[in-house]
């Protein structure tokens, strides 16, 4: 009961910070492109450091072991991670919302985003050992890179092979320390203490997950540490309705289902629930190109904007900010096109 339990409240503690604080990713990298308005960009910053410090003083303190994780395995996807970046991003940006997004928005009582969740989950189970799972392998397997060479995929795995021991925990400290300086260095961001507060509660949701899962759970039942991600377990879920039964619900499954939780809690409190459906085809078929695209291409990348950009961010793995970077580029090219009306989309006009 431990690892459904634990992802329900990660769960339920990360979708209350996104609905309470009004975070949201695609909305973080528009207000940052189109109004250079960089507060919620700095607020997820301060998400990624505090995920990021709690993570690694667990790490450090021999009470949490990340080697088994997959991203910190000696091999790098690193076209996957580039082309599935690319792909989420895009897919975000039309969606206007990313996997983590939709979850929330079902909590609102956003009929759209319960469509688009199911068909992202579709292409996600289709990319992990369906239809769609030979050309994902074979893009992940075309771009690999090995990583041994240089001690890992990890910051401090490589400072400590390159550097020693000293290096890695001055590695550990000192990135997290940047991503505080951006964060806080905002001044624009200290009006917002609801933001500063979501953002931080949202670093603790992520080092829960690996509490749960790394240190809490019996070892013998948990395959490997894991927390925070959320296009993989659509796809799961899709397999456990279909397929199986929902009484051995997994962490990762969990935590759908708390991430809807927490922001139907703060929706009925505040007088947000409302409910929404499409508002013409031309919407909905955006909306269901932009799922199938994050679903793909956030298998592709081992992760979405939370499963890269701060669970992945949050072990020092290399991978991280190179999906992330990717996402952005992607995000950016699709709300281009949506905001300047540009014809990439004119036959599904």
């Amino acid at each position: 009961m431990v690892l459904p339990v634990g992802g329900f409240i990660c769960g339920f503690l990360a979708g209350f910070a996104a609905q309470y604080g009004r975070l949201c990713t695609v909305g973080a990298i528009e207000d940052a492109l189109v109004a250079r308005d960089y507060r919620r960009a700095s607020a997820w910053a301060v998400s990624a450091a505090v995920a990021i410090l709690i993570t690694q003083a667990l790490v450090f303190a021999d009470v949490l072991d990340l080697s088994a994780t997959h991203y910190v395995l000696a091999r790098m996807d690193l076209l996957g991670l580039i082309v599935g970046g690319l792909l989420f991003g895009l897919g975000a940006a039309l969606v206007g919302t990313c996997a983590f997004g939709l979850l929330v928005r079902i909590g609102t009582g956003d009929l759209r985003a319960l469509v688009s969740a199911v068909l992202l989950g579709l292409a996600a189970f289709a990319a992990t050992g369906g239809i769609l799972s030979p050309l994902r392998q074979s893009l992940a397997d075309f771009g690999a890179v090995d990583t041994t060479g240089v001690g890992g995929t990890t910051l401090t795995a490589i400072a400590s092979t390159q550097l020693g021991n000293a290096a890695a925990v001055l590695c550990a400290l000192l990135v997290p320390a940047v991503l505080l300086a951006f964060g806080i260095g905002n001044q624009r961001l200290h009006k917002k203490p609801r933001l500063i507060a979501a953002s931080c509660l949202m670093g603790v949701a992520i080092a829960g997950g690996w509490l749960a899962t790394g240190v809490i759970a019996d070892p013998f039942t948990v395959q490997r540490p894991e927390s925070l991600t959320f296009v993989a377990p659509l796809g799961r879920l899709i397999l456990n309705i279909m397929g199986e039964t929902l009484s051995s619900t997994s962490f990762g499954v969990a935590t759908l289902f708390g991430v809807a939780m927490g922001s139907l809690a703060v929706a009925l409190a505040r007088g947000e629930l409302r409910w929404e459906a499409f508002d013409d085809q031309r919407e909905m078929r955006r909306h269901l190109l932009g799922a199938l695209l994050m679903g793909f291409g956030g298998v592709l990348a081992r992760g979405c904007t939370i499963g890269q950009g701060l669970t992945g961010t949050s072990t020092l793995s290399i991978a991280a900010p190179i999906a992330v970077a990717a996402m952005v580029v992607g995000a950016r090219f699709g709300l281009t096109h949506l905001i300047e009306g540009r014809p990439l989309f004119a036959r599904w006009r």
